[in-house]
């Protein structure tokens, strides 16, 4: 027996070894906690409070690629995103943010199964066309009007890039009750240039809308990096927001990061207008527009200080337009972020 074991364990720990060589498996994450000042909910109350903050919401990932032939590639992510400050879980579901296996030909692109990010927030107004990358308190957070950021049972197409053209192309089967959605993103990008547009028709049971009304999405966004400044925008409007295809939310973004000693100055500016029922009934309607201001200090590649000021006001009305309600609130935000 003994004779026997032993050249077996030999043999698959050969086989192992051999496995890992040919593929490569990566755990990734991000911790990001400090200290905030400023309004809870400035929808409600322009009070503000001092609390544990996460300047962006932790995560832990895991991502994974094995080669198939010359061409072809298998691969894989999950990512769960959490609470650092209490550790509880951010929402539901578990892997909030991705699930999904693929593969990917180098002549003929990538393709991706499972929940993922839509069009719209997979790059087409992610942080990297944010001045906070998406991140912090002074980031824009909304960027993509009404638009969902997460679709389930998704299939995900990305060309080769030509020309510096890359296509990307999504459908999500709405199974059951959940979304069903069709779109795709046009991105361009050749040297400090980048571009990038989106369209997504979106149809939620879960919202009450009936079947055939659908809320449609379009986005543009881009920057353009000087090397001593990189300014950039996002513009994202949805239609058809209502029950009864009525309805417009419109969302603009524009700021720039400025290198300056170990890190950057960053500065945003995000206008809101969300029209519910096209004017005729502005009850619903809100109206927001927020500035941020704000330094990051790179400790190092992967650690960095964040500072966030931010200043916004916020405002709604009455069914005949007047204003029902005009609050504005100020903050700041100091956290510690760690990315591993």
């Amino acid at each position: 027996m003994k004779t026997f074991c032993l050249p077996f364990a030999l043999s698959l720990l050969t086989l192992s070894a051999g496995a890992c060589a040919q593929s490569r498996s990566v755990v990734y994450g991000r911790m990001d906690l400090g200290v905030r000042y400023a309004p809870e909910n400035l929808a409600v109350s322009d009070e503000r409070d001092r609390t544990v903050s996460s300047g962006s919401t932790a995560r832990i990932g895991f991502r994974g690629e094995e080669p198939l032939s010359a061409d072809l590639s298998a691969n894989f992510r999950f990512e769960h995103r959490f609470k650092a400050d209490t550790g509880q879980v951010d929402g539901s579901p578990f892997w909030k943010q991705v699930a999904t296996v693929g593969l990917t030909s180098k002549a003929y692109g990538t393709l991706f199964v499972g929940r993922m990010m839509s069009p719209q927030d997979y790059l087409g107004v992610s942080g990297r066309f944010e001045a906070f990358d998406g991140d912090t308190y002074a980031a824009s957070v909304t960027r993509g009007a009404k638009a969902a950021a997460k679709w389930d049972n998704s299939l995900f197409y990305i060309s080769p890039k030509r020309g510096g053209f890359t296509v990307h192309l999504a459908a999500a089967a709405g199974e059951g009750l959940r979304r069903r959605a069709e779109g795709g993103m046009l991105e361009y990008a050749r040297g400090p240039l980048l571009l990038a547009m989106t369209y997504a028709v979106e149809q939620d049971p879960l919202a009450g809308a009936p079947v055939g009304n659908a809320v449609r999405t379009g986005t543009l966004a881009g920057y353009y990096d000087f090397g001593v400044v990189k300014p950039m925008f996002t513009y994202g409007q949805s239609d058809d927001t209502g029950a009864s295809d009525e309805g417009r939310e419109r969302v603009l973004t524009v700021g720039a990061r400025v290198p300056a000693g170990p890190g950057e100055i960053r500065v945003s500016l995000r206008r809101l207008r969300d029209d519910r029922l096209n004017g005729v009934d502005r009850t619903a309607d809100v109206s927001s527009d927020r500035v941020g201001l704000g330094y990051q200090y790179l400790l190092s590649k992967l650690t960095s200080l964040n500072l966030s000021l931010v200043r916004e006001q916020y405002e709604t009305f009455n069914a005949d337009g007047s204003t029902k309600s005009d609050r504005t609130g100020s903050g700041f935000e100091l956290t510690l972020r760690q990315i591993f």
